[in-house]
């Protein structure tokens, strides 16, 4: 846009002006029009995208989270049976020790 004023600027700095000027300068608003039209549709597709990658970082985070919820649950279960083999095995050497005596 900087360079379409400039232009115009120019052109009527100029005592006479040029045949065509007009035209080139409305094809050259015309070309800039479609970069800017295509620069926001690309602006809008990436405000897309980054909603969307928002969205899916959140539930990631609900998974961890839900792994991180599992993985104490399983260790707390895993103390349980362990302490539960154990005195399995301490009850078995007595009742072995009571079948001998």
């Amino acid at each position: 846009f900087r360079e379409l004023i400039e232009i115009l600027a120019i052109s009527r700095n100029q005592k006479l002006p040029q045949p065509g000027d007009e035209s080139q300068i409305l094809e050259l608003l015309i070309q800039r029009d479609g970069e800017f039209q295509e620069l926001m549709k690309l602006a809008v597709d990436q405000g897309k995208i980054h909603h969307e990658m928002q969205l899916l970082e959140k539930v990631v985070e609900k998974r961890d989270n839900d792994i991180q919820q599992l993985q104490k649950q399983l260790k707390e279960a895993e103390h349980i049976l362990a302490t539960a083999v154990y005195q399995a095995k301490e009850k078995l050497k007595s009742i072995e020790k009571a079948r001998k005596g």
